[in-house]
Formats: structure tokens, sequence, C-alpha cells
């Protein structure tokens, strides 16, 4: 087991051009893997939060590798070893292409993209839960009539169970398991356990059935993202993501990183639902997105808020306004994972996507005699438009994402977007129109204003928010959560 002077011996080879991941693999092996996962609980119920869920996961990837169960094994890992080789897979996850061995252009946008999709998500709890309870607990089963889908129906045909089932059992299993780390437990015990009024031993089962793996299933699971990038391979999408439950082999069940569980059950239902109907689900969660940044406007105090024909969102003031188009999902699991250019093109490009919203913001800045209300809403004002995505979307404001842009742009005959255009992710809104309601500032100038200072024009909208609060001293703005996730809080955490 390496010690910190081995460590430091290994991140020097990092720096030197080294892969860490053999040598990382080479000390976990043979350790006892169910007591090294019983201190891997541990430390992720631990409230400093001094080692992060990525680098936890990463590590019980590693142990369940090569887990035969048919060898006498040495011991578990402690909580010092568990610190010392999580410092190699924090080396490993922030790894350049050229510590692989690899050169590619780009390199250091690539690194910083893959390590966004792999630390980010980990930091964003409190806002990713109560924004997920809002969108498919809230919003998404009042449109169902509209939409054709019922997702909730969908959802118990498939499972067995309601969604309202899986949010109560997975809230009370990941709170149990908080307070009781590393403790096994079963469909028969977590009846006793939990002890959750009309849930019986039957649903129980039915929830370990949609978010539990054994060993065996979580090896298969395991792949490079690529023929011949393995190098890749540690910033895949870890099977934690879909399985944050592991059956042991006697049969019980452990849960490692509660906090996985916490983002299965809300954030992870698109992936349940989005395999029982894929057309009808993308067109329903559109509408429901659509009508969650309404609702987020809403909460607008000094803007004038409208919707064009063809469903964009208008926030304008006197002389500003400010275009808001909604999308889903703007990157697949590869681009993700590698933040290769090739992929990100495909993905930016795909019907539907960031550049088609981007030409559609190109051209309605401009409106035509045919949509009147849109015509009405622009006279006379400078123009801002914003691209806002409901799945993860880090770094989007940067030159790496924007230059892809620019260049798909370019090869459709069009212009570059240049700063009057904007993207981010659907927490940079949140926190802009927090701001603008607790600072008494119109949200159309905000972002005005951001696309108009050019050492800001590709800040990510989140950062910029965050800028203002200390530059103009908005001390009662500093949460920067709108009340839509508050109210989402409330009612179900």
């Amino acid at each position: 087991m390496p010690n910190q002077k081995t460590v430091s011996a290994y991140l020097s080879s990092h720096l030197s051009g080294v892969d860490l991941a053999p040598a990382l693999r080479a000390s976990l092996r043979g350790r006892d893997v169910e007591e090294s996962i019983n201190t891997v609980a541990m430390a992720a119920s631990a409230s400093d939060n001094s080692l992060p869920p990525s680098q936890l996961a990463l590590i019980v990837r590693y142990l369940l590798e090569n887990e035969s169960g048919t060898h006498v094994r040495d011991r578990g890992l402690t909580i010092d070893e568990l610190a010392a080789v999580c410092e190699m897979a924090a080396s490993i996850i922030t790894s350049p292409d050229s510590a692989f061995g690899v050169k590619v252009s780009d390199s250091s946008w690539s690194m910083a993209h893959r390590i966004a999709y792999q630390q980010f998500p980990d930091e964003e709890e409190s806002s990713y839960v109560p924004r997920s309870l809002a969108v498919y607990r809230q919003i998404a089963p009042s449109l169902v009539e509209e939409g054709g889908f019922d997702l909730e129906r969908r959802y118990q045909d498939a499972y067995g169970l309601t969604i309202n089932d899986a949010w109560n059992i997975g809230y009370a299993l990941t709170q149990w398991c908080l307070a009781n780390p590393g403790t096994s437990f079963s469909s028969a015990s977590l009846e006793q356990q939990l002890g959750l009024a009309d849930i019986d031993q039957d649903r129980y089962g039915k929830f370990l059935a949609t978010q539990a793996c054994a060993y065996d299933v979580y090896r298969s699971m395991l792949s490079t993202p690529t023929e011949g990038q393995s190098h890749f391979e540690p910033y895949n999408l870890n099977p934690f993501r879909k399985f944050p439950i592991l059956i042991l082999p006697d049969g019980n069940h452990m849960l490692p990183i509660p906090a996985y569980l916490l983002r299965r059950i809300t954030h992870g239902l698109y992936y349940d639902l989005i395999e029982l109907d894929r057309s009808g689900y993308i067109g329903l969660i559109g509408r429901t997105f659509k009508e969650y940044i309404g609702r987020l406007l809403s909460e607008l105090a000094l803007d004038s808020v409208s919707q064009s024909d063809d469903g964009v969102w208008v926030v304008s003031n006197d002389n500003t306004a400010v275009l808001i188009e909604c999308i889903t999902r703007p990157f697949g699991a590869m681009s993700r994972s590698t933040g290769n250019r090739a992929h990100l093109h495909a993905d930016l490009a795909r019907r539907a996507g960031v550049v088609d919203s981007v030409k559609r913001l190109q051209d309605i800045r401009h409106p035509t005699g045919n949509n009147s209300r849109l015509v009405e809403a622009l006279q006379g004002k400078r123009t801002v438009g914003v691209v806002v995505a409901l799945e993860d979307f880090y770094l989007a404001n940067g030159p790496f994402i924007r230059g892809i842009v620019d260049e798909e742009l370019s090869n459709q005959g069009r212009t570059a977007m240049g700063a009057e255009i904007q993207m981010t992710h659907v927490g940079g809104l949140e926190a802009a129109c927090a701001l603008a309601v607790t600072s008494g500032e119109s949200l159309a100038g905000l972002i005005y204003r951001k696309s108009n200072q050019h050492e800001y024009d590709c800040l990510e909208m989140d950062a910029y928010a965050r800028h203002l609060t200390l530059l103009e001293d908005h001390s009662e703005a500093n949460n920067l959560t709108p009340t839509i996730l508050t109210n989402a809080a409330s009612k179900f955490l």
C-alpha cells in the first residue's frame, strides 16, 4: 500500500508524463473489497466531505474490476490509506492528455472539459435535487395530458412502483445510510429500518431491483469510451451513476456513496424514462423545461416576460430584450467523457441541438412581420440571445465550446455568435434570476451588461452572478437560489 512518500513519487512520475492508472490499480489489487467499500462509505458520509464522490467512485471501480471472490484477500483499506489512493485518483482525473502519452490539439481544454463533467455534478446537490423535484414531481405530471407521455403510469408499469414510491424509499434510504455508513441491508430489513407507511417488502424489493447490481454486472458495464483510447477510461460514466447500490456476495446490499442515490432518484429519472419511450419522453421534457423556465422568470419584478409564437421566452425592460432558447441535453456520454473535438462537433451540431438553437436566436433577433408579438416586444431594443440547457452544460460559454459552435456555424454559411449570444446551464440562469430579484436589477439589463463587457462575455453565467455579489456588495444576494428551488426543497426535503 503506498504511503505518503510513495504517493509523492507517483505524482512526480505523473508530472513527467506517466499514466498513474496502472499504479493505482496495483495498489488496490488484493485488498478485501467489502471492507474497503465499507471504508469508502464511511468517508462518503463524513460531514467534512474531504474525499469527493468522484474520487471515491473511481476507487470502488478499481476495487471491483478484478474482484473474483475466490481467493483469500488482504485487509481492507483504512481511512488514511483511502485518502492516499484518492490523491492518486485525483491526479488521474486531472491529468492532461500528455500524461497518458497522447498528444491532441486542445489538450488543456479537453482536460478541463473532462474534469468539469467528473467533479462539478458532485458539487451541485443543493440545486440539482430541488430542480429535479420541481421538473419531474411538480411540472411534468401537469403536462401529461398535453404531451401524451404519462410518465407516472409508464414508470409504474415498467418498474412496479410509482415515482413517489421511488423518491420516498430512496430519500429515506439515503438518510439512513448517512447515519449508518457501511451498514448492509436487504428488502426485508428495510421494512423495519426505514418504517415507511404504506411501503411493503415487495416495493422495497422492486426499488432495489432498479437501483442495485452485483459485482459481475457492475464489471460488465465497464468499458472505454472509444476504441484505442483507453486513457479516457477513468472519465467514462461510472456504473454507480445508474446503480448506486451494490449487491454483496452474501445477497445483502450496501450504498457506498449516498449522494449518488440521491442524484439517481432525482436527476437520474431522466435515464429511466427516456429508455421507456424516447420520443414521447423527449417531447414531454422539452415542454416541461420551457414551463420550468417560465416559472423561474415569473419571479422577476423589473422585467416584462412573454413568449414568442415558437416558444422562445422574451425578458425585456425599457431598452433591452433577452431571448431565451431552451434545450434539454447538449452532449452525449462520449463528449462528456473525452472532451474530444470530433465528438463535441457531432453533438453540438445534431438536430435541435445547440447550433440549431443559436441559429434560431440569430434569426429571431431580427424578426419579420410574420411574428407580430415578437416584432412588438423587440421594437427599438438592443437584444441578447441565451441558449439554456437543462442537462449539464459546463464551460459552455468558454472559448473552447464557443469556438466549436462557431466552426459549425461557419460550415453552414453562418456568422459567428458574438457576445450577443450567450450559453449556459440552467443553474447559471437560476443564479442570474436570483441576483436580479434580490439586488433589484433587471435581468435583461444584467445579462446585457455581461455580454457587453469584453472581460466578462465568455464567463459562465453563474460565475458572473457570483462575481457581482462580491464586486458590488450585494450581501443579501449571496445565496443565489431562486424561489422555485426553495419551494421544491420545502415541499419534498
